[in-house]
């Protein structure tokens, strides 16, 4: 009787709207931001959503795709710490359940570095956890707490992306931070620009299964800031991978943006642009929000 009931308060709740028809309804994120937005690409990003932006942390903190074209309603699908493989999987199931009409992809070698699965927040079985088990009464828990204490936790309106309030930290100086990046460039290794081959393959299938669907592509090359960017040995590297990523996408059908290009040095040159010397902060990122808009208005005339 206890786990029937269990599971009958866990499907009357629906919390990640995996049942019926969700549309209109509004879902926040209260915890495992992987877990959740897997499980929410089932059913509920379908219904609601017309178009998606992918990509790791650098495209998730501060991201509000509100902001952008009333044609279109985006979800922002990011994930903190996500690679490929985990996007992947939420990936699939919009693009299986719904009628995406604009994929949105922030391209960082972060998201290419590894593959396969980093945590266990991203597992097929999440879906039937969701009926009772350990996940979802650590979900609860966390959800009672911030509403008790009216907190806005850093997955404050989170079905846009992650928008701390908080994310810049006191003791955090996007200038000292860069700078001490400048100066260990010399002696790093720069293993996370390298591409890992299967994480690669994955990408290029996405992108190839998108474009099977007749669903716009807009890529964006994420703005890292001038300073590093052009730094000597660092920018050796990620020419590396620029090349091998160019040959993923298509000049004459995807919108692809440059965010390394000059023009966008009034975001890539403002210290102001970034919270932490390498995300964006909420200023640096509807500065960038601003530029995709115009792109994506641009689409509609």
């Amino acid at each position: 009787m206890v786990i029937i009931s269990t599971i009958g308060v866990n499907i009357y709740l629906n919390e990640f709207g995996l049942i019926g028809n969700q549309k209109n309804k509004d879902i926040r994120i209260y915890a495992d931001e992987k877990t959740s937005k897997y499980l929410l690409s089932f059913n509920y990003i379908p219904n609601n959503f017309n178009g998606i932006l992918v990509g790791p942390s650098l495209s998730d903190q501060m991201m509000d795709t509100k902001k952008l074209s009333d044609n279109y309603e985006i979800y922002n699908l990011s994930m903190d710490g996500g690679n490929i493989s985990e996007l992947k999987y939420a990936i699939d199931n919009v693009l299986k359940y719904g009628n995406i009409k604009l994929f949105i992809i922030s391209l960082d070698p972060y998201i290419t570095k590894n593959s396969g699965t980093k945590s266990s927040q991203i597992n097929p079985k999440e879906y039937y956890s969701t009926f009772g088990s350990i996940f979802t009464a650590k979900y609860y828990l966390k959800k009672y707490r911030d509403i008790k204490k009216g907190d806005k936790s850093i997955y404050y309106d989170s079905y846009w992306g992650y928008t701390d309030n908080e994310y810049q930290k006191k003791d955090e100086n996007s200038t000292e931070l860069i700078n001490k990046a400048l100066s260990s460039f010399e002696s790093s290794d720069f293993n996370h620009l390298n591409i890992d081959k299967m994480a690669y393959t994955e990408l290029s299938d996405i992108l190839t299964n998108v474009r099977d669907k007749n669903i716009q592509i807009m890529a964006y090359y994420y703005p890292t800031a001038k300073r590093k960017f052009e730094h000597p040995v660092y920018n050796q590297h990620y020419l590396k991978y620029r090349i091998e990523i160019d040959k993923l996408l298509d000049y004459d059908r995807d919108i692809v943006v440059d965010f390394s290009q000059n023009k966008y040095d009034y975001i890539r040159s403002n210290d102001d642009s970034y919270s932490d010397g390498a995300h964006l902060s909420r200023k640096g990122a509807n500065k960038l929000l601003k530029v995709l808009n115009e792109k994506i208005l641009k689409i509609q005339q």
